[in-house]
């Protein structure tokens, strides 16, 4: 069989025996706020987002234009603030809309990588890839867009998002 060099090889990384779920948390915010219905979505900068208690962050999900693949979600991150690590089933891009900061991420058994980005940045997350967001000001939100083949991955049934052992909170 010829190599294909187009494809980019990964590392296997399973599920965890361990695995700190945050599907049953995620499901049941979702519950209480669905994504939002839409055909496009005005200034992300400022569009109104809801409490995400369990992420410590706020968040609004949307389904743009009956959408069947591709899940946006737009989260903020409070000044000074970082994200739970956690990794997820999902390919996910980001668009930076607004604020400074940095993402962590890595395979277990790798050395850790530092992106740093500003407003106006896109970001690659690498599938099952542990990641953690830091918003670097002392004094103002960030923003960013994330992109996610979650409708897809959800209907084919293997949806997961598994918080890294070391992040607080997560469900047993």
């Amino acid at each position: 069989m010829t190599e294909r060099k187009d494809l980019v090889a990964t590392s296997e990384q399973p599920l965890s025996g361990s695995a700190i779920t945050e599907m049953t948390q995620r499901e049941q915010w979702n519950k209480k706020n669905p994504p939002t219905e839409a055909t496009i979505v005005k200034d992300l900068r400022t569009t109104e987002l809801v409490a995400r208690e369990y992420r410590g962050t706020k968040a609004r999900f949307y389904r743009l234009s009956g959408a069947i693949r591709l899940q946006p979600h737009l989260s903020e991150l409070p000044p000074s603030h970082a994200s739970v690590k956690h990794r997820h089933t999902t390919e996910a891009v980001l668009y930076i809309v607004k604020g400074k900061g940095h993402t962590v991420m890595h395979y277990d058994g790798e050395p850790e990588e530092r992106v740093d980005w500003e407003e106006g940045d896109l970001i690659g997350i690498p599938l099952w890839a542990w990641h953690q967001h830091f918003n670097d000001s002392d004094s103002d939100t960030a923003r960013y867009l994330a992109i996610q083949d979650t409708f897809t991955v959800k209907q084919m049934g293997l949806h997961q998002i598994e918080r890294h052992p070391d992040s607080p909170a997560g469900e047993e």
